[in-house]
This record gives structure tokens, sequence and C-alpha cells, in this order.
């Protein structure tokens, strides 16, 4: 018995159609294992923001007026065993000092004062990280929607908000950022509309 024309037909338009449509199904599946990767990698990096020594010193001080600091363990050898603190591996926390230590250049009271070198050390840690983080988001590997935390410390790397007397607190940061190579920085503040920044293009 011969198969109805229309039944060929029909065979042969579903094919294409079940392709289709199976095509489609495996790109949702795709771009739902990217969306879920990109949030597990956002999770991730805003972890290490509080468990990194370093960067978590540096985020205490962008949110601390005052109070004691602790020492990441790598630079707890700058301090002389004599050198008075308010307790073994604890600094406190200073924004003169830490507004002289993220300047361009490399001064002598910040070399003379290891909270400096410490502030220093660890801001330059900190620019590296969230630099690295604009790249990763250029390249869509994150989204805007899953770092909005980090919102909260570009706008105090923006504006200082414990700036010293007669220092403006778009001042302390900056600079640095530009000569140091970190403009990226400031490109993720602009891409999660913190704004405003001096121009990234300003020597």
């Amino acid at each position: 018995m011969s198969i109805p024309i229309w039944v060929e037909i029909v065979s042969k338009l579903a094919t294409p159609g079940i392709g289709a449509v199976s095509a489609f199904y495996v790109f949702l599946q795709y771009r739902r294992a990217q969306r879920w990767k990109a949030a597990d990698l956002a999770a991730i990096l805003l972890e290490r923001l509080s468990t990194d020594q370093a960067l978590a010193l540096a985020c205490q001080a962008l949110d601390w007026g005052v109070g004691p600091l602790i020492i990441p363990d790598q630079y707890r050898p700058l301090f002389p065993p004599n050198a008075s603190s308010e307790a073994p591996g604890v600094m406190e926390h200073d924004p003169k000092v830490l507004s002289d230590a993220v300047q361009p250049g490399l001064s002598a009271p910040t070399l003379a004062d290891p909270r400096g070198l410490v502030y220093r050390y660890c801001f330059d840690k900190l620019f590296a990280y969230l630099d690295n983080m604009f790249k990763l988001l250029a390249d869509g590997q994150l989204r805007e929607g899953d770092i909005e935390e980090v919102k909260y410390w570009l706008e105090r790397l923006r504006d200082y908000r414990y700036a010293p007397a007669a220092t403006k607190g778009t001042d302390v940061f900056q600079p640095a950022m530009r000569r140091w190579g970190y403009r990226n920085v400031m490109l993720l503040g602009q891409r999660l509309k913190v704004e405003p920044w001096t121009s990234p293009d300003t020597p």
C-alpha cells in the first residue's frame, strides 16, 4: 500500500522543524548554564573582598574613619616587635596616612610608616582586583546585576568620605588609579552607574 503524498510532505517538513526546536532548546540550556556560571563566579569574587586579608583591610579602611585594622599576615614583618599598637597584628586606622600612602609617588613618610606601606600594598591589590573584574564583565563572564555590591566600594573609591582636611575626596584614590594603570576601575564604576568620575583619559 502506497503512502499518501501529503504524509511524505508533512514528514519532510517536520524533520527540519524538530531539528530547529531541538537546537533552540540546546541554546536555551547553554544560556541558562552561562548565567549560572556567571552568578557563581560573581559570588566567589564578592566573597573574596571579605575573606582575602589584604582586600578586606582595604574595604574596611574605605568604610571606617577610625578603628583598629587587622594587619594581613604577609605584611606583619613590616612592624617591629616594639611598635606601639593596640594589639599584636593590629594597626590603628588613620585616613591621613592612607591618603598620603595612595598618592601616585611613593613618599618618604609612607616609606617610614609601616601602616602607609600596608595601605599602599592593599589598595594596589584592590585596584588590580577591580580592574580584573571589569575585564571579566567586558568579556561577558560577569553580569552587572550579579556584582551590584561592588557599587558600594566603588562609590567610596570615587569620593573618599574620610579625606583629610583640605583634600577633596575625589583626589584621594583616582590619581593613583590613573598613574598606576588601573583606569578600568573607573570604567567599572561607569558600567555600574557610579558617577561622575574624573575622566579616565585625564593624564
